[in-house]
């Protein structure tokens, strides 16, 4: 996955925390682990209930820093849960652009394998991808409660030892399954889930991009404050609001026989970045041939024209 043409050029890192139960009204994060795509694991950990603000603090720099966050589960657990506490502690200034890759998504949604999982768990995955074998931790996640509220009475360093590496391994391990997740059909997923662009100073995360009626329409996000932008081309229109930071993006597409195209001639994009696609034709971009979309295709047009907008 790491290698792949969406993610190549961006600082990656993959990112799991602990914590004290669910609800981040009133729980608290135990602890917060990192791994970069060589490996290399970074946590921190909560020594006391008044020390979670300094772990927090910590955490969102490490996140400020990246462009791309590998979880498991993370859109619905681990991102929300440490922005909720973060606000508790009146930490929550914006973060900068990043792409979110919740894997766990990924995987049940485009590996044909997933239906037939009875559990869909980190650990189900690990197994199946045969990397079982690779885990040094001696207890489930749910072990990690008592053993910090062992840890917060007695100051046990064995308590400690254990949780971290629970953590440790549970990124070094997620950022084996993302190597290992060469299957995935990533032109497809860039187009339906988004994927990030970098332009100069810019990042821009495109959101699900489809064709319907003629049409290919879709969204994309930039940071707050860039310049306005309200553009009408003769096969598209783009709409940047400086206020949100949201892109709104159209094209106008042509169809001949069972093909939907449209003319590059007519919208401000560099030819360069579309001549070693298939589906570039003397000038023309096919998007959709009978009935299927070219997602390559579609994600090369949005790359292309996006950066056209905000090269500066």
């Amino acid at each position: 996955m790491f290698n792949n043409t969406y993610l190549k050029d961006f600082k990656t890192t993959v990112y799991d925390i602990e914590t004290s139960g669910l609800f981040p009204l009133h729980d608290v994060i135990i602890n917060c682990g990192f791994c970069s795509p060589a490996g290399e694991v970074w946590q921190n950990f909560t020594e006391s209930p008044e020390d979670e603000k300094r772990v927090i603090e910590e955490a969102l720099e490490k996140l400020k820093e990246t462009d791309v966050v590998i979880t498991y589960n993370g859109d619905g657990f681990d991102l929300p849960f440490t922005l909720k506490r973060a606000k508790k502690y009146g930490l929550c200034e914006k973060l900068s652009v990043f792409w979110s890759i919740d894997l766990y998504k990924w995987l049940k949604k485009y590996w044909p394998a997933a239906k037939d999982m009875e559990h869909l768990n980190q650990k189900s995955v690990e197994k199946a991808l045969g990397l079982e074998d690779k885990r040094d931790d001696e207890i489930p996640g749910g072990d990690c409660i008592p053993l910090f509220n062992h840890y917060l009475q007695t100051k046990d360093p064995e308590a400690k030892r254990i949780i971290l590496l629970h953590n440790a391994d549970d990124v070094k391990q997620l950022a084996r399954i993302a190597y290992k997740s060469r299957f995935l059909p990533y032109h497809e997923i860039a187009c339906k889930e988004g994927f990030l662009i970098k332009i100069k100073d810019h990042k821009i995360l495109t959101k699900a991009f489809a064709i319907k009626n003629g049409r290919l329409a879709g969204e994309a996000l930039a940071q707050p404050g860039l310049l306005p932008i309200s553009a009408y081309e003769d096969s598209c229109k783009l709409e940047y609001d400086t206020f949100t930071g949201k892109i709104a993006l159209e094209y106008y597409l042509q169809e001949k026989a069972h093909f939907l195209f449209t003319d590059l001639t007519k919208l401000p994009v560099d030819m360069e970045a579309f001549k070693e696609l298939p589906s570039f034709h003397s000038g023309y971009l096919v998007l959709q041939e009978n009935g299927e979309p070219d997602y390559r295709a579609i994600n090369a047009l949005n790359r292309a024209l996006l950066a056209s907008y905000f090269d500066y």
